[in-house]
């Protein structure tokens, strides 16, 4: 099957909600106490459909009058009024742990999990959570993130307070920004620095962003920056997408930013102040200060200070996303890094022989990520 077909239809079995049976069903904790009555009241939109509970449940009577014990009832997801309606935790990685709205105690997650309004979700290092609404928002939530789903009094799906996740069409809450999709298939990421900025980036569609009495719309392939206390910033293109072509070398659809490149299973930016001059590498941005001068070959020697310069003027690109996964839908990541511009990646040193799946993105200097690339197949540690 074309990759395109497999990742359609991955992301189809994501939208697409689980069915149990012939409807799809939730739970609606009861309090002792409770009646049929109130709880209609309370959970169902429309409360003359008491009787609808008797169908699926097992009660001790069918007087909507009589108090029940306390337990769980199963409800039909299309009866619960929309701000009762659960998410589902369709799929995590690693470490992830969820908070009963108003409990103390973090718990470990599994599999088809209801998060209902309030509840905070949580992801430790190098863990994922993916989670659908019943009324068809993804959350996608990323390692060392925190996002409380439906808050009351918020007018939201998700207030993300710390870390980083993306969304289709989620409306998102930050402590310095407020993003509202203007669109179904709208998709976009939003991130917390740590001086509690947040970055919005839009991959498809258009949001607006609102802070401090001001909306900015942004636009597919911009973002937009949320300083606290402050307004946004005006829209601003997102780096350029990594573009897979023939043989092992990448090619990015905009010449100005480096060019990636697959030597080996050895993966690099390649970058370059020219067609002959190449530069040096690095560990990380923060060693250009004390970086040796670079031979340039014919060119003249640059020193740390030019070699900078050469990133945010030739090349914007600061960082590059890499992730390899088993599947085409990336729910196994086996590597999920931001490397340096200048960082090489010996895809054999951290991988075991086998066939992949990798994609890339790219980080600006602001610190705005692009769009993920289409996934490529690769093969690491043996031949083809």
């Amino acid at each position: 099957m074309p990759v395109g077909r497999l990742y359609a239809a991955a992301l189809a079995l994501l939208l697409c909600p689980a069915v149990h049976g012939a409807e799809e069903m939730q739970s609606v904790i009861v309090k002792p106490g409770d009646t049929l009555w109130s709880i209609a009241n309370k959970y169902l939109k429309d409360p003359r459909k008491w009787n609808e509970l008797l169908r699926y449940n097992r009660l001790p009577s069918s007087d909507p009058s009589i108090a029940l014990p306390g337990s769980a009832l199963k409800v039909p997801v299309d009866l619960v009024k929309e701000q009762y309606r659960a998410a589902r935790l369709v799929q995590y990685v690693n470490d992830v742990r969820f908070r009963k709205s108003g409990g103390a105690d973090w718990n470990q997650v599994r599999k088809d999990l209801d998060l209902y309004r309030n509840d905070t979700l949580r992801t430790m290092m190098d863990s994922r959570a993916d989670v659908r609404f019943y009324t068809g928002e993804i959350l996608n939530l990323y390692p060392n993130s925190i996002a409380v789903l439906r808050p009351p009094d918020k007018k939201a799906d998700v207030e993300l307070k710390a870390g980083e996740m993306r969304g289709i069409r989620s409306r998102v809450v930050t402590a310095s920004a407020r993003i509202m999709p203007r669109g179904r298939d709208t998709e976009f990421g939003a991130r917390i620095k740590e001086d509690l900025t947040t970055l919005v980036q839009v991959y498809k569609g258009r949001v607006d962003v609102e802070a401090q009495g001001k909306t900015v719309e942004v636009a597919e392939g911009f973002a937009a920056e949320v300083k606290l206390d402050m307004p946004p910033s005006q829209p601003v293109q997102l780096p350029p997408l990594p573009e897979f072509e023939g043989g092992e070398r990448v090619r990015l659809s905009k010449g100005s930013a480096p060019q990636i490149k697959l030597d080996g299973g050895r993966f690099s930016l390649n970058m370059k102040a020219s067609s002959k001059a190449q530069t040096g590498r690095f560990s990380s941005a923060t060693d250009l200060g004390e970086a040796p001068a670079t031979d340039m070959g014919d060119a003249k020697r640059i020193d740390s200070g030019d070699v900078a310069r050469l990133i945010s003027v030739a090349n914007p690109v600061q960082a590059y996303h890499l992730q390899v996964a088993r599947d085409v839908g990336f729910t196994s990541l086996l590597l999920n890094r931001n490397y340096d511009a200048f960082d090489e990646v010996d895809l054999a040193e951290v991988l075991p022989p086998g066939n992949y799946w990798m994609r890339v993105s790219y980080v600006d200097l602001l610190g705005f990520e692009g769009k993920f690339n289409a996934p490529r197949a690769i093969t690491v540690g043996k031949r083809r």
